[in-house]
């Protein structure tokens, strides 16, 4: 890999690390909709510049620890029910109607997907990582991403004093 590319694989890596300690925390802290919209734009940001790699093997997204991932749920709980209207492809030309979005499964998606790179990277396979990181974020985690920030938005924070 060469230097750019180490340096948006590392700086993505410590994001995804803090975005997971931040869901399995004791505390999501005295704004949860603000500080979840701030690690999902910086997420996404950082995902944007991850390098383009091979996975090394064929062996899929690993199993999440069951005590982190329950304590991710459990906190992200209180964001279930924050419902909103989204399409899966904005293009005005189709003919498609709206579906309902909710805040806390597009959070828990972003996790899962976020911490199954953490896994592999702790197992030491660091190409898994990083293109399983960057291809769920074009077909999974950054769509979900996308919708939690956008209805984040609309729905608490447009509307702060």
């Amino acid at each position: 890999m060469n230097p750019t590319h180490t340096a948006a694989a590392h700086a993505f890596t410590e994001v995804a690390r803090g975005f997971c300690a931040w869901c399995e925390g004791s505390s999501l802290g005295g704004e949860p909709s603000v500080t979840a919209a701030s690690w999902l734009s910086k997420l996404y940001a950082a995902a944007l510049l991850l390098p383009n790699v091979e996975p090394e093997n064929s062996d899929g997204v690993p199993d999440l620890p069951a005590e982190e991932a329950a304590r991710a749920q459990s906190n992200l709980a209180c964001f279930n029910g924050h419902y909103y209207r989204e399409y899966f492809d904005p293009d005005p030309t189709l003919d498609e109607e709206s579906v309902m979005g909710d805040v806390g499964d597009d959070l828990l998606d972003t996790y899962k997907d976020i911490k199954a790179g953490c896994v592999l990277l702790e197992r030491g396979h660091p190409a898994e990582a990083l293109w399983q990181w960057a291809f769920l974020h074009r077909v999974h985690w950054g769509r979900h991403a996308v919708g939690a920030l956008f209805a984040l938005h609309c729905l608490s924070i447009s509307k702060r004093e």
